[in-house]
């Protein structure tokens, strides 16, 4: 994510000559780390996002089940995607309990309203619709945190880092419009378990793997394109009556096993060509445009310090690891979404290692 705002903080692009300086400026380092610090305790909220109830005390939820982190670290610790990206600013390791937090909800609820599926015993079978609506859930409240982090960072940046007005405004404006949709669909999850409905959402993968993978996610994803490059979404249509649709990826190492599930909202029917397209792949390649997927449009990845170390030089894994839906066209006549169709192209899977397949296999005391 830090990638992304370079440009607002002033920092230029991440070359190998400006990495090796900011490694050695500490005062600079120092104060990135000070401005980003202020950013997030001027996000925090005052009243619990679910119940509306004043918070006593902070609970930091994690993006991905802290059950599921535990099941790949090592000595407590797990590898963040900046393994691949090499961002001097972020760190490479981080503990479980300070992996993929957000501060949005209190202890109660978080402990309440993600039971389900937070609990390893009930992924014996495949998730129910109510553990559907749980992570659904959890994944807009992420993605409302990271907004809100955001519209705070160009406020900000504008006021002390002179970012010209109309960037910020720009940039803002298309994070409000994101925030009103991930709200629209937090309320959609929120009535779901409210009503303990059956039928709200729809598995359309999933796969449990008799060993465990080096890597844990969980995220919505908007596709851009599917395997015949069919438009799925048009990241850059403006028009507040256009909305973005996301598919929800899960890959959850468990104690001697790994399941692994996509889901979407019932009735969307934007993603119907793609997971008939997905399904009708072979299990490996399933594996693989997965490891492709995930690389290329998330951050929210954590691998285990168990993984093949030549993994982390794979030039392919890096540079889509680096990817972001900001790209823009650097020839006027070509329109950016043809550019990002381009750059997220499924087909580039086939030049990935599968990650998930059995040959990167992790070996615990779990086993």
């Amino acid at each position: 994510m830090f990638d992304n705002y370079a440009s607002v903080l002033g920092l230029g692009n991440f070359s190998p000559i400006y990495k090796s300086r900011l490694r050695e400026d500490v005062k600079l380092k120092k104060k990135i780390g000070k401005f980003l610090k202020e950013i997030r305790q001027e996000t925090k909220q005052e009243i619990c996002y679910y119940c509306g109830n004043e918070f006593t005390s902070l609970c930091n939820s994690h993006s991905i089940p802290a059950f599921v982190l535990r099941n790949i670290a090592e000595n407590g610790e797990v590898l963040t995607l900046n393994a691949f990206i090499d961002n001097p600013i972020l760190k490479t390791d981080k503990g479980v309990n300070n992996s993929g937090t957000f501060n949005l909800i209190c202890r109660n609820c978080d402990s309440k309203i993600f039971s389900e599926y937070e609990n390893p015993e009930n992924y014996i079978d495949p998730p129910t619709q109510k553990m559907l609506a749980q992570i659904a859930l959890k994944n807009n409240l992420l993605a409302i945190s990271k907004r809100m982090f955001e519209i705070n960072l160009y406020e900000k940046a504008e006021k002390e880092l002179a970012l010209p007005s109309e960037f910020r405004q720009l940039k803002n404006d298309i994070n409000a419009m994101d925030l009103n949709e991930y709200i629209e669909n937090y309320k959609k999850a929120k009535k779901s378990l409210e009503k303990n409905s059956t039928s709200d959402y729809y598995l359309c993968y999933y796969e449990k793997l008799n060993y465990v993978v080096p890597i844990a996610f969980q995220g919505a994803i908007a596709l851009i394109s599917d395997f015949e490059g069919n438009i799925i979404n048009n990241i850059y249509n403006m028009s507040p009556k256009y909305k973005i649709k996301y598919i929800n990826i899960c890959v959850f190492p468990l104690k001697n096993e790994t399941a692994i599930f996509m889901f979407i909202e019932n009735g969307d029917n934007r993603y119907r060509k793609f997971y008939r397209q997905f399904n009708k792949l072979d299990k490996d390649d399933k594996l693989q445009a997965l490891t492709y997927i995930i690389f290329s449009y998330s951050e929210e990845v954590y691998f285990s310090k168990q993984i093949q170390s030549d993994i982390f030089s794979n030039e392919k894994l890096k540079k889509i690891s680096r990817n972001t839906s900001e790209i823009l066209s650097t020839n006027p006549f070509v329109k950016p979404l043809l550019v990002a169709t381009d750059t997220y192209d499924l087909s580039g899977r086939k030049f990935v290692p599968n990650i998930l397949s059995k040959k990167y296999k992790i070996h615990t005391t779990k086993e």
